[in-house]
């Protein structure tokens, strides 16, 4: 008998930034994901998108505030950031179609401490973005751009004195998308790794050690594709062939649409039995999920009807586009049809122009014959008229001749 849990669909952004709230699950995850050695995580300020909120909510926060400044004064780092976290989360809403109160969309910021094989650390910026809908692709390029120019206080060596010092740098940006949609049919693989590769022009040789200068202007991308845990499902054997592979493929059934429970997308029939002890932190806290937040399942039918509407405006949008391709279609076929009938009606003229200049060329021609011909008469008239009047003088001249031999 298989050990199932039902827990609420973190493909919803309210359950997804709940989980991600708890830094360890947040911690466990984006290692996964990143396929590298997490050792400290922290939120980035500013997470979300700040929407105007209604009273009620602006005293949750100013209480949110005053706690954050007490505890500061007197907590370890971790515990203010997790204050500092409660509180970037009360101000990240979009508005409820019906209530006009805010509804959160997911876009989690942090600062990774990673660490690698040799034991070197180094800091990173992770972006956590996901997406129902392909159409709303544009803003991860918005959150990637914004991010790109951010910067931060870090402790570093000066190269030249040696001694540590405060300055202000970026850091290398690691963008993680989590798309319930596939971008790719060639390789239907659950998660794309997009590396960049420092080539050489002239030698070709390829840089493999980190560049401060390069690593801070480019960025890679990892992309997880939901709906090929379907493949993945089909071919475990052949594809999933490492402990690593496998842990991910189970992290990322927590989001398998396929497992939705009773037809109701709010919540999946998860398998728990052979998740990593680890994951149980996951399993918890989605659990804790609708305790914590009574409000849970109204804010996921507000948010259902919230993505509703944005696929109602994207195919109304695309219906539109569709009408003026259809009408740019029907105006450009009407164009080479004009096109072709005035050409046509072009080399019409053109024939009766050229067969009008060949009939005036004959009739001219014609006339000058005509012309030639009266001449020619006329002139033979005038010899006849000449001869006639030669013959006359040679008869008046024969007379007068015999006349006078008389």
């Amino acid at each position: 008998m298989k050990n199932y849990e039902i827990l609420p669909n973190p493909l919803y952004d309210n359950v997804f930034k709940y989980l991600l709230e708890d830094i360890e699950s947040a911690k466990i995850i984006l290692s996964v994901l990143s396929n590298r050695n997490i050792t400290d995580l922290h939120y980035e300020s500013g997470n979300f998108t700040e929407k105007k909120t209604v009273l009620d909510k602006e005293k949750k926060i100013l209480e949110i505030e005053n706690k954050a400044n007490k505890k500061k004064q007197e907590a370890d780092k971790t515990e203010w950031q997790l204050i500092d976290t409660e509180l970037e989360l009360q101000k990240s809403k979009v508005k409820d179609p019906h209530t006009g109160n805010d509804i959160a969309r997911a876009h989690l910021d942090f600062i990774a401490t990673i660490k690698d094989p040799s034991g070197k650390e180094e800091h990173i910026m992770i972006e956590l973005q996901k997406e129902n809908d392909p159409s709303d692709i544009y803003r991860f390029k918005r959150y990637i751009a914004k991010n790109f120019i951010k910067k931060v206080e870090r402790t570093k060596i000066n190269s030249r004195t040696k001694v540590p010092e405060k300055q202000i740098v970026s850091l290398p940006i690691l963008p993680i998308f989590i798309l319930n949609f596939k971008i790719e049919d060639d390789i239907k693989d659950l998660v794309l790794h997009v590396n960049n590769e420092t080539r050489g022009f002239c030698t070709k040789k390829i840089l493999e050690k980190p560049n401060e200068f390069i690593d801070n202007l480019t960025y890679g991308l990892i992309i997880v594709q939901l709906p090929h845990l379907d493949n993945i499902k089909e071919n475990m054997l052949q594809l999933l062939t490492t402990e690593e592979l496998k842990r991910t493929y189970k992290l990322l059934s927590f989001f398998d649409q396929s497992l939705i429970y009773n037809n109701n997308r709010h919540r999946l029939r998860l398998p728990t039995e052979q998740m990593p002890k680890d994951f149980g932190r996951i399993v918890n806290r989605l659990k804790s999920a609708s305790l914590d937040n009574p409000d849970l399942e109204e804010e996921m039918f507000a948010e259902d009807e919230y993505i509703q509407m944005l696929k109602n405006k994207y195919r109304t949008i695309n219906n539109l586009s569709d009408e003026l391709n259809s009408t740019t279609k029907k105006l450009r076929n009407t164009t080479i049809k004009l096109d072709k009938e005035k050409l046509i009606r072009k080399e019409a003229e053109k024939q009766k122009k050229e067969e009008k200049n060949k009939r005036l060329k004959a009739e001219k021609q014609k006339k000058e014959e005509k012309d030639k011909r009266l001449k020619a008469e006329e002139q033979k008239k005038e010899e006849k008229n000449k001869r006639l009047k030669a013959e006359e003088r040679i008869a008046f001249l024969e007379k007068k001749l015999q006349e006078e031999k008389l």
